[in-house]
């Protein structure tokens, strides 16, 4: 893989809108995964693990988050293929099949941090996040310093970064009050269900935003 801060940008004048028509390429792809993604994390519920330290909340969690970064992957993998041109299927399959452990262990490792900046408040928990867009995208596109490439291609497109966050922001704002409507007139498996439904597709759709920032960056 190379890195060329001068390459044509993939998008137009909004990445968001760009990503938003291009996410759909890989709809094959996009539909199945976010509904066995969302099906399974609200049947996770259905055992009743309470939210504090036990063994079945372990187990929830464990395999919550193993789902969650699986679902990722296939995205993650269809979008680098999107930004450019039709998906395939096999494609996407491999190249999961191939970044499975490096990813799992990147995203753990992430996870892990970004835990700890929102336990300390809430605005180190949103740089960080804010800071690694890029990061998982690089682990699937099989680059060597992951974490290197993220910060380079924040520095070729900061100003694409910076209002890309902003926008973002603005969203996921909007999508925390509506769930917090859905949670209150639809409780249990079925009201995480649709809260998975959505947050999968606009996850999609902030993913391949940014893939096609990180593509215009990042050659093959």
């Amino acid at each position: 893989m190379t890195t060329d801060t001068e390459a044509a940008p993939l998008y137009r004048v909004s990445v968001l809108a760009t990503g938003f028509t291009r996410m759909w390429r890989a709809w094959r792809v996009l539909i199945p995964v976010v509904i066995v993604n969302a099906l399974l994390q609200g049947l996770l519920l259905l055992p009743g693990a309470l939210p504090y330290l036990s063994v079945a909340f372990v187990l929830v969690a464990l395999l919550s988050f193993v789902v969650l970064v699986a679902s990722f992957g296939i995205v993650a993998a269809a979008m680098l293929q999107a930004v450019e041109g039709p998906v395939s299927v096999v494609a996407t399959a491999d190249t999961l099949r191939a970044r499975a452990l490096p990813l799992l262990a990147w995203s753990l490792g992430l996870a892990l941090i970004v835990t700890v900046g929102f336990a300390l408040y809430l605005i180190p928990g949103l740089a960080l996040l804010a800071l690694t867009p890029y990061l998982l995208l690089a682990v699937e596109d099989g680059q060597r310093n992951p974490l290197a490439v993220n910060f380079r291609t924040i520095g070729a497109r900061w100003g694409r970064w910076l209002v890309t966050v902003a926008i973002m922001g603005a969203i996921c704002f909007a999508m925390w009050f509506l769930s917090a409507l859905d949670g209150f007139f639809v409780t249990g498996a079925p009201g995480a269900i649709i809260a998975w439904l959505v947050l999968g597709l606009v996850a999609s759709w902030f993913t391949c935003a940014w893939a096609l920032v990180y593509r215009s960056v990042n050659l093959r």
